[in-house]
């Protein structure tokens, strides 16, 4: 009987164990349920919301690529004004992509071939402030002092020029500053860009080397007028 008795306490303690964490369960819940609800709601839909994102910039990312393929065959198929087009409505749809930067390249390139340099250097300069990739940038620079020297502004294209692009680009830049020069019969800057371009990385030095011996020894001074003063004796 003894033993039922310390068994039936022992149920009985541990009853009120229970009960007692039971009711400090409820006081914890009472106190902090609602705001782990409200915190797990807020981390569901933010994960939610995450993979939303990523599915919505992978789909942007497929529909620039369609769209640059459609220019690619509309370039090949010889359609210049279509793929122009194409073009400027994808960089304006997908701007800040890489798929916008090289669309506004062959929309440059496509307008130079339609003879029309005042769109391809609209083109050029919305890629250059609309595009974070050095190399990118680098390139449109270099296209657009072409096209401003196309149009008969060596002042600009050299200007374009002056800022400093990646080390790679630097001999493409040198040689062109000395093209533009020699059309100038600036012999003398000419040689200068042209030298330079010779001690860059990767250089084409055969070609720029021609370039080079096949320039004037030096600039000829403008004659002097005749003195029309008389000398006096």
């Amino acid at each position: 009987m003894s033993q039922f008795l310390k068994y039936v306490r022992y149920r009985c303690a541990v009853v009120a164990a229970d009960d007692e964490q039971l009711d400090k369960l409820r006081e914890f819940w009472a106190q902090y349920g609602k705001p782990l609800l409200l915190g797990l709601a807020v981390g569901l839909a933010l994960l939610a919301g995450w993979f939303g994102w990523q599915t919505w910039q992978e789909r942007q990312q497929t529909d620039a690529a369609l769209a640059f393929h459609q220019i690619e065959q509309l370039s090949a198929a010889h359609q210049p004004q279509q793929a122009i087009e194409a073009a400027r409505k994808l960089a304006a749809d997908h701007s800040g992509t890489v798929y916008a930067a090289l669309a506004l390249l062959v929309g440059a390139h496509e307008s130079m071939g339609q003879n029309d340099p005042a769109k391809a250097a609209i083109y050029l300069q919305k890629l250059i402030e609309q595009t974070k990739e050095p190399a990118i940038v680098a390139l449109a620079r270099l296209r657009l002092a072409r096209v401003e020297w196309a149009q008969n502004k060596p002042d600009a294209a050299l200007a374009t020029l002056k800022t400093k692009p990646p080390a790679s680009f630097a001999p493409l830049y040198e040689e062109l500053a000395g093209d533009i020069e020699a059309s100038q019969k600036h012999w003398s800057a000419a040689r200068s860009a042209y030298e330079r371009a010779l001690a860059g990385p990767g250089a084409d030095t055969a070609f720029i080397r021609i370039k080079l011996d096949n320039l004037p020894a030096q600039e000829k001074p403008p004659a002097s007028a005749p003195s029309t003063e008389k000398s006096h004796s």
